[in-house]
């Protein structure tokens, strides 16, 4: 257990370890993201739509989810461990299993592929619109594909890529449950150093100065967000809107033989990067939720499942997990819905300051937030656990229902003025409507993200109160590993609910998504 900070250079030594990991991580999300996007936006391949799909992890996946399938895959006792310990005994040696997962290392790898795939669902977005004319004119002129990459396309997707790493930089900077579980022992972040100053060692002066200088880094990170994505914003003039033809990999007609070769191997490597460090723990969570273990003996069957819906405070959890994510996600949608509105009617959507008052929750933690609040109020409760959801959440749905927003035409906006008595009229009966397939979008992703949530139950310390996110998390605390990820399967599965429902019901009625174009494109 950490001791009370007493010194400055301990203070400085968990900063540049906050910082050190949260780059490093960053790093690996934008070179397997990017060069994913690449292939997401120029080629065709099995598995493409996954991958694109696959964006939307990092904001319903929790990470103690995570955490649990990189232990249950790359854990001593793990399934990599158990194939690499089977393949030396065949060759008359000894393996102990692996080790890494439990170092600096397997912090920045866990951050690094877990948050990939937002950095590869924003640049494809970015790249899919650039238009091809230049990159053409420059092969034409006689330019190799490197060349072409590093001096036409790469500087006109500094943008999306910018927009892509901030936020994933920001969730490593704040990464709580991955370190926890995977820190070694004399490393520690500022999240978690907040948190056992607050909760464990009570030293409130540390954890003063830890919450100021953690806030103070990540405002000015929101600071340089916002700047990147007006700068983005910007060059929206140059996009194209049409899109190219996509070829099989390595197919592409101009390329020369070297470069197809690259290509495919690129490919290759990628693809075996995202089967290995993020389909392998995500498949090892579901092995092990099926898993006991019997004399010895992997015994695969449903008695994890039935021991969880045969325990009471299982129950309780579950239905804890359900109405605290049915109330933070209308009250998210609400005040998401209300400020889309407020700045769509009074056209300041380009102003720098309502563009970034939806982003100042992200330089806020779970662990700030839970403790002032809790400090305010005296202690927490369900009440409070709510609004400090809602507070931290609320931008997931605004995102949301403002690319909605966007995609009402003025003339349709003004003839909706002049038809309605008031702004309010105006505002139930022409936007509510038109965006109510993206508000239960947007209400889908703030439930997922409320259920996966368990740094704030964590840190508020109800009493006699806990979640699915936190009956997990204390499951895994206990070492019952494979009863904690049959218990995430089951937060998963609830978290997606929404998601199978909006999906059904468009199935079920197609006119809602061919029948108004503002409404297709927002989807």
């Amino acid at each position: 257990m950490p001791q009370p900070l007493r010194y400055q250079k301990q203070l400085s030594r968990i900063f540049l370890y906050t910082l050190y990991t949260a780059i490093l991580s960053t790093l690996i999300a934008a070179l397997i993201g990017v060069g994913t996007a690449f292939f997401t936006s120029h080629r065709r391949f099995f598995g493409r739509r996954f991958l694109l799909a696959a964006g939307i992890v990092p904001l319903c996946v929790p990470p103690l989810v995570i955490a649990l399938g990189y232990v249950s895959f790359f854990g001593v006792n793990g399934i990599v461990s158990g194939w690499l310990k089977a393949i030396s005994a065949a060759a008359g040696g000894k393996f102990g299993g692996l080790t890494f997962l439990y170092t600096t290392a397997g912090v920045i790898i866990a951050q690094g592929f877990y948050n990939f795939p937002l950095v590869t669902g924003i640049v494809n977005d970015a790249w899919e619109r650039l238009p091809r004319d230049n990159e053409n004119a420059a092969r034409l002129l006689g330019a190799g594909e490197a060349r072409v990459f590093f001096t036409v396309t790469l500087p006109r997707l500094t943008g999306a890529i910018g927009a892509a790493c901030i936020p994933v930089f920001l969730f490593c900077f704040f990464s709580f449950m991955i370190v926890l579980l995977f820190s070694p022992p004399g490393n520690s972040t500022l999240e978690v150093e907040l948190y056992h100053s607050v909760r464990t060692t009570l030293d409130m002066s540390a954890g003063v100065k830890l919450a100021v200088i953690e806030t103070v880094s990540a405002l000015s990170v929101v600071f340089l967000y916002s700047y990147v994505v007006r700068k983005n914003q910007i060059g929206v003039e140059g996009l194209s809107f049409t899109r190219a033809k996509r070829s099989y990999v390595g197919r592409q007609a101009f390329e020369t033989g070297g470069a197809r070769v690259a290509e495919i191997a690129g490919f290759v490597v990628l693809g075996v990067l995202a089967l290995l460090f993020f389909v392998g723990p995500g498949v090892a969570v579901l092995i092990s939720s099926f898993t006991i273990k019997q004399n010895n003996a992997q015994v695969f069957g449903f008695g994890l499942f039935r021991g969880l819906f045969g325990s009471a405070s299982f129950w309780k959890a579950f239905l804890n997990s359900l109405l605290i994510g049915l109330s933070t996600s209308a009250l998210c949608c609400f005040i998401s819905f209300v400020y889309s509105v407020i700045i769509r009617m009074k056209g300041k959507q380009q102003k720098v300051l309502f563009q970034l008052i939806p982003v100042l929750p992200m330089a806020i933690s779970s662990v700030v937030t839970g403790w002032l609040l809790s400090f305010v109020f005296g202690g927490g409760n369900v009440v409070l656990l709510v609004l400090c959801q809602t507070l931290l959440f609320w931008p997931v749905g605004y995102k949301q229902i403002q690319n909605g927003m966007n995609q009402l035409t003025t003339d349709t906006q003004n003839a909706a003025f002049i038809l309605s008595r008031s702004r309010l009229d105006c505002a139930m009966r022409f936007y509510l409507p038109s965006c109510r397939k993206v508000i239960f979008t947007a209400f889908c992703y703030c439930f997922a993200v409320s259920i996966g949530d368990a740094t704030l139950p964590l840190v508020l310390a109800i009493p006699d109160f806990s979640t699915l996110a936190l009956y997990t998390y204390r499951l895994a605390g206990a070492f019952r590993f494979n009863q904690a990820c049959a218990c995430a399967v089951v937060m998963i599965i609830l978290a997606m609910c929404p998601f199978a429902c909006m999906r059904s019901r468009s199935l079920a009625r197609p006119e809602l998504v061919e029948g108004k174009g503002h409404q297709k494109e927002a989807n």
